[in-house]
């Protein structure tokens, strides 16, 4: 996961932590997206969820979900980034 949050620009190569294992890092990749999040509880299956809402709004723009709660707000950020750069292409698109 740690690559793929390198290439998505939410860690620096130069880092060589791995944030899905470092809540302290997780963190930090979550506030690079700039959005609000919050933990969203436990889903049914006994994994931890985490969101990440619309600074406008409110509402949820994505979520992530992991075993650990490191995992998830990683997990999370990537859904978010993936929704902020699908919004993009569609409105350069056009």
């Amino acid at each position: 996961m740690r690559e793929k949050l390198i290439e998505m620009e939410l860690w620096d190569a130069k880092d060589q932590r791995n944030p899905s294992q470092d809540v302290i890092c997780a963190w930090s990749v979550l506030s690079r997206l700039g959005a609000p999040y919050r933990f969203g509880g436990r889903t049914p299956d006994g994994r931890l969820e985490y969101l990440v809402l619309n600074l406008a709004g409110g509402e949820v723009v994505a979520s992530g979900r992991g075993a650990t709660p490191a995992e998830a707000m990683c997990r999370a950020a990537l859904a978010a980034r993936c929704a902020q750069q699908d919004k993009e292409s569609l409105v350069t698109s056009h």
